[in-house]
């Protein structure tokens, strides 16, 4: 039995990636696919799942079951984030679940998330990179690890997800000043204890991974979404800032026919550039590095219990 398979139900997306363990004890991806949910629309301030999310939950979680037959049974764990440890009426979503799929979901909590996303953009970093933050931007949660090489010296998850925020701020099309102001009033007020450790400890590198960072590449590189699964690669700040400015000038429709705009990220990219672009100023960053590498493939490191390559 050399094949794994990992399901990762997030706010925003649902992920499947499926690995094969070779003789050699050489691990690679076979199959990574992601399917919009918006498991926290309408309700996720409110810690309440509504129905149409856990329909649009429940619907993922069958294609990917479909998917998964092709493989016969192996061994398989499907890990729940925000939205479901956050939500009063998740009994109501797992029996549902179970009863559809015979699955059993482990919600783990932010600390866990935070360790596990760090096994898994650890194994795609180079050996030495000195001191960076990997952030991960959810549509719940945040998750953040300052590390030095492969040492964590510090790791948060925080509710202060592109879904929450959403909630909070209501947007035009394009956005304005005065909302892209409120946006990072609204981060910056949840932060306090980020920027304390990252005073105290300086990294020059932010490690973006998988999310909306997979989308500033896939603009930068002029990649048609999902195409290219990218380790790890660079995105140069000045480019970055460019694909920025675009972005926060962009409406709806203008942004849906960028090259390399992934459709289920349209609505909430403007908030992830803008709270990507007021870290990396408020930190004084000057490397960014991105990798597709994220919770799912630390889940999956684990639960193969060695070193995962793709």
């Amino acid at each position: 039995m050399n094949h794994y398979a990992v399901i990762d139900l997030g706010t925003n997306t649902c992920n499947l990636l499926i690995a094969y363990l070779e003789p050699d004890g050489s691990c690679r991806t076979v199959y990574d696919k992601k399917l919009p949910v918006k498991l926290g629309r309408g309700g996720i301030n409110n810690m309440i799942l509504l129905p149409d999310a856990m329909e649009r939950g429940i619907g993922a979680l069958q294609q990917h079951a479909t998917t998964l037959k092709k493989y016969g049974d192996i061994p398989l764990r499907v890990i729940g984030t925000s939205a479901l440890r956050g939500a009063l009426n998740r009994d109501e979503f797992l029996k549902k679940s179970s009863d559809k799929l015979g699955w059993k979901i482990e919600i783990i909590d932010g600390e866990t998330e935070a360790l596990l996303i760090f096994r898994g953009v650890r194994l795609a970093l180079p050996s030495r990179i000195g001191k960076y933050l990997i952030v991960d931007i959810g549509g719940g949660s945040i998750e953040f690890i300052l590390a030095e090489d492969d040492t964590i010296i510090w790791k948060r998850s925080v509710n202060i997800g592109i879904a929450r925020v959403l909630e909070v701020v209501p947007m035009s099309d394009p956005t304005t000043s005065t909302e892209i102001s409120a946006i990072e009033n609204w981060f910056d007020s949840h932060l306090s204890e980020l920027w304390e450790v990252s005073n105290k400890h300086r990294p020059q590198t932010l490690v973006g991974c998988s999310g909306a960072f997979d989308t500033f590449m896939d603009i930068y590189e002029q990649e048609e979404p999902d195409r290219k699964i990218r380790t790890v690669s660079e995105l140069p700040l000045a480019d970055y800032s460019v694909i920025h400015k675009k972005l926060i000038d962009s409406n709806h429709q203008s942004r849906s026919t960028l090259k390399g705009m992934e459709i289920m990220r349209v609505e909430m990219i403007v908030i992830a550039s803008i709270f990507t672009n007021f870290l990396l100023g408020k930190l004084q960053i000057n490397r960014l590095i991105h990798t597709h590498n994220s919770l799912k493939e630390g889940v999956m490191d684990q639960l193969i219990g060695k070193k995962y390559n793709i």
